[in-house]
């Protein structure tokens, strides 16, 4: 459900490939409590094309016998397997076409990003006999694993899985930073913005209720400003996904705002992802950011001292729904936790650079 992209989420990217490809189903298996439920309830239809039904599994019901369950009652030919935790644009007609030359029962293909292909990113194709075969097998052999679509990989490459490469966009997001370069590289780079934004199966459901706005104060400088955002200060080499309001005086740059946050006068604010504002009940039309709050460094070496292999490069990381109180000082590399940003920030407001607000 991680917005990207201006106005996508990442599970946009993984029903694109199934819905391009011609399936029949589209199974999510899903550990984390979150909308996405909700979020694919509302996904087609495409033209005159209705979406194919999308089944979510969550992780208490995703146990090895649940996953031999699913297959008999989708009861197709093929089954695709793959890591839809990062954005991907995947051609599975294309795999499906080379893994029927193959004549074999499963062909596990390595990605090709970069003009490299790596194990680390894989599709795995095969036949329903086949698949159901390796499941019987962990089964009787009563054995777990965090991920079973894992387990069912390895299991195949022990038993000697053909193997094969495709090409892909495939970003692999393994850290904030790298969520933050994705994020400017997807609206900078002419290439890949075209792509994205031509793709019609592409849906955007993040919704969007009207025109941006930028008002007579307002400056927008080199960034990308999505539906229904109010500007009345200035945005600079900045992502403003829908529903954000910028406040007069205030000042946005080098940053990613994720949707519907709602910042108030006199801000600054650097180098900063700010994650989404979910709660929208009009009865809380409060600022999040509120008046003259300071987040964010312009220097560009600092680490988190809780998280220093996720959280570098001095950027300030704001989880969800927080609530940052009027003349709060945030510094870089800092972490605020989802619903965390009054508890603290509300007494001392202030919080050094590299340090973490947690639950």
């Amino acid at each position: 459900m991680l917005p990207i992209g201006g106005k996508f989420r990442v599970v946009d990217f993984t029903l694109r490939n199934s819905f391009a490809s011609g399936a029949r189903t589209t199974i999510i298996y899903n550990n984390l409590e979150d909308d996405l439920e909700k979020h694919v309830e509302q996904y087609g239809p495409f033209g005159d094309m209705k979406f194919p039904p999308i089944k979510v599994i969550t992780r208490e019901y995703s146990d090895i016998k649940v996953c031999y369950n699913l297959i008999l009652e989708s009861n197709t030919e093929y089954y695709i397997i793959y890591n839809g935790d990062n954005p991907s644009i995947i051609d599975f007609a294309k795999i499906i076409k080379k893994y029927k030359s193959k004549r074999t029962g499963a062909v596990l293909f390595k990605l090709n990003m970069n003009g490299r292909s790596t194990m680390a990113y894989t599709v795995l194709v095969s036949d329903q006999k086949t698949l159901l075969n390796v499941i019987r097998t962990a089964i009787k052999q009563k054995k777990t694993a965090p991920n079973i679509f894992e387990m069912i990989i390895n299991i195949l490459i022990n038993r000697g899985i053909s193997k094969s490469s495709s090409e892909a966009y495939y970003w692999p997001i393994k850290n904030v930073p790298e969520y933050y370069d994705l994020n400017r590289r997807i609206i900078q780079d002419p290439e890949i913005f075209g792509l994205l934004y031509r793709e019609k199966m592409l849906k955007n459901d993040v919704l969007q209720q009207g025109h941006a706005y930028v008002g007579r104060q307002g400056k927008v400088i080199t960034s990308f400003i999505s539906d229904y955002c109010t500007i009345n200060g200035t945005v600079e080499n900045s992502i403003l996904y829908p529903g954000v309001e910028v406040g007069e005086h205030t000042v946005v740059k080098d940053s990613i705002i994720l949707p519907y946050n709602k910042i108030g006068s006199g801000v600054r604010i650097l180098r900063t992802i700010l994650d989404e504002r979910t709660e929208r009940n009009p009865d809380l039309e409060y600022l999040n950011v509120g008046n003259s709050c300071k987040i964010g460094s312009s220097e560009e070496h600092i680490k988190n001292n809780d998280f220093p292999q996720s959280l570098f490069f001095s950027i300030t990381l704001i989880g969800k729904n927080c609530r940052i109180f009027e003349g709060a000082r945030i510094g870089g590399g800092c972490y605020v936790a989802s619903g965390q940003g009054s508890q603290f920030l509300g007494a001392k407001k202030f919080l050094y650079d590299g340090t973490s607000l947690l639950k």
